[in-house]
C-alpha cells in the first residue's frame, strides 16, 4: 500500500524492513558465522577442518541473500509535480540503483494475475504495471495478496487519474478512475452499469428460488471433468509406485521393534498420508462439495466448501464489481492440482474480500444466475 506523504503531489510505496527483514536475520547469521568459523584455528574451535574453498562461498551466499533481506529496501516515488517515477533500490539509506522514467510515458494501469514455477511450487503474484502506447511498461509491485494488489492499483489510479485495464477477471475490463469506490448500485443508478437478464437456459443444474427482491440458488458440486480424472491418476500412480516400489519390499524385511520406526512412519505420512489427503480433498470438492447462495439488496452470502462448509458475506452496498470470471487462480500446488479443470464463475469484489460461486455450471446458466442477482443487488 502507498505510504502517506505532506505532498500532495507525490504517491510514495516502499519495501522491505519492518518485519519482513526479520526473516533474512537466520541467514545471515549462518552465513557470518561459518566464514568466521573458516578463520578460527582447528585447534580452537576443535571438531573437522572447515576447509576455505568450501567455507567463504557457502557462508557468503548465506550472508548476501540474509543481508539482502535484511537490509535490502525498495521505495518508489511518483511526483505528479515533476512528472517523474523514480523507484530506488537501497542498502539501509544508501542508495544502490535507480531507475527513473517520466510520468508523461504512461497513460495507464495494467492488472493481471501471473503464475510463476520454481523447481519445486507454483504460485500466483499479481502484477501492478503502469503503461503507455510505444514504451516498455513500468513495475508497481508484484505482490501475492489479490486485494491489496487491486487496492494498490485503484489508489494510484486515483491518484494519476489514469483508468485501469483490469484482466483479473480472465479477460480485460477498463475501469474509469472516477468509479472505482462506487458500488455497483451507484453505477446502475449513474448509468454506467447495465444489467440485461437473458432468458433461463433450457436445463440448469442449479435449483433456484427467486421472487423479484431475494434469490436463493443450490449449485450442486461440479462433478467429473477431464481435470479431475487427471489429478486422480497422476496422484493414484504416485501412491502406487511408492508402495510397490518402496513400501512392500522395505516392509516385508523390517523388524517391527526397530528403532527406526518412528522415523518410517513419519517418512509414510509425507509419500502416502498427504496425497491421500488431496486425494480426499478431490474427490470431496468435486463431488460433494455444493454451494449455497443467498441474495438480497442488503447482501450477498455464500456458503460452500467441503467437509467443512463455510458462509462467507458481503455487504451489498460494499459491492463495486460483480463479474463472470476465470476461477480464482489458487496459490500453492496443492490447491491447484484440488481445482483444477474448474472454469468460469460469478465473482463478486469488495476493497475486502471477493466472494465467488458457480463453478462448474455452464456459461448460459452463469449469465442468468448473475443477472438475477445483480438485479437485486442493484435494486
Amino acid at each position: 500500500m502507498p505510504l502517506p506523504d505532506s505532498n500532495p503531489n507525490v504517491w510514495r510505496h516502499q519495501a522491505g524492513g519492518g518485519a519482513v527483514s526479520l526473516f533474512g536475520l537466520p541467514f545471515f547469521l549462518v552465513g557470518v558465522g561459518v566464514i568466521v568459523l573458516t578463520f578460527i584455528p582447528q585447534e580452537v574451535r576443535g571438531g573437522d577442518h572447515l576447509p576455505l574453498y568450501f567455507g567463504i562461498p557457502f557462508g557468503a551466499i548465506f550472508a548476501a541473500v540474509g543481508g539482502a533481506i535484511l537490509f535490502g529496501r525498495m521505495e518508489l516515488i511518483i511526483d505528479r509535480a515533476s512528472g517523474t517515477v523514480i523507484k530506488n533500490w537501497k542498502l539501509l539509506s544508501k542508495n544502490l540503483y535507480e531507475q527513473r522514467r517520466e510520468l508523461k510515458e504512461f497513460s495507464r494501469i495494467r492488472l493481471n494475475s501471473e503464475i510463476r514455477r520454481s523447481k519445486n511450487s507454483s504460485y500466483t503474484v499479481y502484477p501492478v504495471r503502469l503503461e503507455g502506447d510505444g514504451t516498455d511498461p513500468f513495475s508497481i509491485s508484484e505482490g501475492r495478496a489479490k486485494n491489496k494488489a487491486r487496492s494498490q492499483a485503484e489508489s494510484l489510479a486515483t491518484f494519476l487519474s489514469f483508468s485501469i485495464h483490469d484482466e483479473l477477471s480472465g479477460s480485460v475490463r477498463v475501469r474509469d478512475s472516477v468509479t472505482l469506490d462506487q458500488s455497483i448500485r451507484e453505477k446502475f443508478q449513474s448509468g454506467s452499469e447495465t444489467n440485461p437478464i437473458p432468458y433461463p437456459p433450457a436445463r440448469m443444474k442449479s435449483r433456484v428460488d427467486y421472487d423479484g427482491n431475494s434469490l436463493q440458488v443450490q449449485v450442486p458440486p461440479p462433478g467429473f471433468n477431464a481435470g479431475f480424472l487427471v489429478a486422480f491418476v497422476a496422484i493414484a500412480f504416485f501412491e502406487l509406485i511408492f508402495i510397490f516400489s518402496f513400501a512392500i519390499p522395505f516392509f516385508s524385511n523390517f523388524e517391527a521393534d526397530s528403532p527406526a520406526l518412528i522415523f518410517i512412519i513419519i517418512f509414510g505420512f509425507f509419500f502416502l498420508g498427504i496425497p491421500t489427503l488431496i486425494l480426499l480433498a478431490l474427490l470431496g470438492n468435486t463431488f460433494l462439495a455444493a454451494q449455497s447462495v443467498s441474495v438480497s439488496n442488503q447482501t450477498l452470502s455464500v456458503a460452500k466448501g467441503w467437509p467443512l462448509r463455510k458462509t462467507a458475506t458481503l455487504p451489498g452496498n460494499q459491492i463495486e464489481e460483480f463479474v463472470i470470471a476465470s476461477k480464482s487462480k489458487t496459490q500453492g500446488k496443492r490447491k491447484s492440482i484440488i481445482t483444477i479443470g474448474a472454469g468460469q464463475e460469478i465473482q463478486a469484489v469488495s476493497d475486502e474480500a471477493t466472494l465467488s460461486f458457480g463453478a462448474g455450471l455452464s456459461d448460459e446458466e452463469l449469465a442468468y444466475l448473475h443477472a438475477l442477482a445483480k438485479g437485486i443487488l442493484v435494486s
